[in-house]
């Protein structure tokens, strides 16, 4: 846990010493939100009928779409860039001769990135209420299980990816090509029902899909565990499954890097 929190502690130092990063990165949330809530006031009676299922006010919707974005970012891209990052600085196979255990040395990695992401989020949703929207603040330790599971789903994609780059230095666009479709597919800016049906069958196989309905019927609708049982149930396996599958390809990835002796090439 000391390493967790060290190797965290290091990415917050490196930040706040930028004090201005802070203040960007904090104050853009308010610049955001304001062409947020007078696009969705403008499309709010085109799309009323298909969000009516996950709040029906288009702005709250929306608004926890972007916050959960922020989250699946981070989850997406977080460890492939540190990783890419220590192959370019050189601390890479430092960092893997220590005897720290491996999934402490991914959670050290990544924790920080989600933490931050994390607090972005949360005020994301909270200026919901700030511009007057209505938000269940109830179903807030209930939707601080389903953003777990959320990043659960979504953080062994960044496994993968952060596998590739150890065996191939890079990825290419496939962590963008992610990124997009479950932005576009999973229902980040419009329901998954309005999505064409020669195409609606992708969307079902989406983390993201079920994470933001449960999330949306949560916070916007006031609904409890036993209404999104079955969303929270299928996200959950889904990031179990996929986490396994993603340590197991991530060990072998590092196993491989060492033994050619490519950990530290650039």
């Amino acid at each position: 846990m000391k390493s967790i929190i060290a190797l965290i502690r290091i990415h917050w130092l490196t930040f706040t010493s930028y004090r201005m990063n802070v203040v960007f990165s904090l104050g853009g949330l308010l610049a955001m939100l304001v062409p947020v809530y007078l696009v969705s006031s403008s499309l709010q009676p085109v799309v009323a009928e298909s969000i009516a299922g996950e709040g029906g006010a288009y702005f709250g919707f929306l608004v926890i779409g972007l916050a959960a974005m922020q989250l699946i970012g981070i989850s997406v891209r977080g460890l492939p860039q540190a990783i890419a990052g220590g192959i370019t600085s050189g601390t890479l196979e430092s960092l893997f001769s220590t005897p720290t255990s491996l999934q402490q040395l991914l959670a050290g990695l990544t924790g920080y990135g989600i933490l931050w992401a994390v607090t972005r989020s949360s005020l994301l949703i909270a200026g919901i209420a700030l511009f007057g929207g209505t938000l269940f603040w109830t179903g807030v330790p209930l939707a601080a299980l389903i953003v777990a599971l959320l990043v659960l789903a979504h953080l062994p994609f960044g496994i993968l990816l952060a596998s590739g780059t150890l065996v191939f230095r890079t990825t290419g666009p496939i962590g963008p090509a992610l990124l997009g479709a479950f932005t576009l597919l999973g229902g980040v800016y419009y329901s998954t029902t309005v999505i064409p049906e020669v195409v609606r069958p992708l969307a079902a196989l989406m983390p993201t899909t079920y994470g933001l309905r449960a999330l949306r019927r949560v916070l916007l609708s006031g609904q409890t565990l036993g209404a999104v049982a079955g969303d929270v149930a299928v996200l959950a396996v889904i990031g179990g499954v996929l986490l396994a599958i993603s340590m197991v390809v991530f060990s072998w990835s590092l196993r491989y890097a060492k033994r050619t002796g490519t950990l530290a090439q650039y």
